[in-house]
């Protein structure tokens, strides 16, 4: 925690907000009504503000955190859920994640909601932590022998466990009554973003879980697998992908339609950029996509152009409708702003953002049965053909 005189934390502070204004190049310029008067009204409020602390307030100042959530305010301010400000650490963390490759053991956790409990779902294949002997719902209770707390956050725990290739760390986990330490040297993991087996005779089964850059090979080499096996049609599974990378959807779309439209975008000024598949190679093969109201943004690029191009059939429910698109913005530091800057639409000049996309057979989800009424719809309708 740091501290410092109330002159040197103003005279800071009032340098962090006029930082602020200036986070990227032109940030006011649509504010051109605002002149200097104004600026400086901020400036003054800041400096009440400064001198109010400093008369009632009790406890400890961290003038970092100050700094940084100035920078975050000024984002937050847009009211846009979809924006937000990265420090330096952050971003590189989010470029990682985005990267799809991590440095790490291979447990993919979740966390109880109700009691913070941090809990074991599965192993990677092939990572430190598989064949450990670890199972579903083994719950960690330490880190190198510090016991984690009732408040730690999934993301922060996960960030302890990550570290350099080559390094080693010791997680404790507990099973019942029993507790038992595991020491796994750290290496370089691919997150396993696409799954892959056979729904039926004929019929390839192939699920997105998220648009990172390792899904694009994932993809291919998961599609040459299933047509080894057999497959002479094949569905495509984004029911509750969230999204990701512009570049990874584009990239499969344009390994499964021939050469056209696939999603184009148009800025606040009107600019227009248009994404195409390039050549006529094409997947080839009967296609059904399943999709929820979980879908979202580059699992509605791909769900949409399907739909447009006639290249296979929608099934499930309406998607999402996250028709925007985020970009990062460099602020010199090593931090970044996430704007949105964009629209997208779909090949037919439809923006779907908060309407979604209706797939061409509605199926709903029975939560009541084991059955999956959806996958089971898919496989009907490729029968069929």
């Amino acid at each position: 925690m740091k501290k410092r005189t109330t002159k040197n934390r103003r005279i800071k502070v009032v340098v962090t907000v006029l930082a602020a204004l200036c986070l990227a190049e032109g940030f006011f310029l649509y504010r051109a009504y605002w002149g200097a008067g104004d600026t400086m009204r901020m400036v003054q409020k800041i400096r009440k503000i400064e001198r109010t602390i400093d008369k009632y307030y009790k406890g400890d100042i961290d003038e970092e955190k100050q700094e940084e959530y100035t920078y975050r305010g000024l984002i937050a301010g847009l009211g846009d859920q979809y924006s937000d400000y990265y420090t330096a650490e952050e971003y590189e963390q989010l470029t990682q994640s985005s990267n799809g490759v991590y440095s790490g053991v291979g447990i993919t956790m979740t966390q109880n909601s109700e009691n913070g409990e941090i809990r074991v779902v599965n192993t990677v294949k092939g990572s430190p932590a598989d064949g450990s002997g670890l199972k579903k719902d083994d719950v960690l209770i330490k880190i190198n022998g510090k016991a984690l707390k009732s408040d730690d956050q999934l993301d922060d725990v996960v960030q302890k466990i990550k570290g350099k290739e080559g390094t080693k760390v010791t997680l404790t986990f507990q099973r019942g009554d029993t507790s038992k330490d595991y020491t796994f040297t750290r290496k370089s993991i691919e997150n396993p973003t696409v799954e892959t087996k056979m729904a039926a005779d004929g019929i390839g089964y192939l699920s997105i879980s998220e648009f990172d850059e390792v899904t694009v090979d994932q993809f291919e080499e998961g599609v040459e697998e299933l047509k080894e096996k057999g497959a002479k049609s094949l569905i495509i599974d984004l029911r509750d992908n969230p999204g990701g990378l512009l570049s990874a959807v584009v990239d499969i779309a344009d390994d499964i339609l021939p050469k056209g439209k696939i999603v184009y975008t148009k800025d606040k000024n009107g600019n227009t950029k248009y994404y195409n598949a390039e050549d006529d190679d094409e997947l080839g093969m009967p296609l059904c996509v399943l999709v929820n109201g979980d879908s979202a943004s580059a699992s509605e690029i791909l769900a949409g152009a399907v739909k447009d191009r006639d290249a296979g059939t929608l099934i499930g429910e309406k998607t999402f409708g996250k028709g925007i698109v985020q970009g990062f913005f460099g602020l010199g530091d090593g931090s970044y702003v996430k704007l949105t800057y964009s629209s997208y639409y779909t090949p037919s000049g439809k923006n779907i953002h908060k309407k979604g996309i209706t797939p061409d057979i509605t199926v709903k989800d029975d939560e009541d049965t084991k059955a999956d009424e959806q996958l089971q719809r898919a496989i009907k309708e490729l029968k069929k053909e």
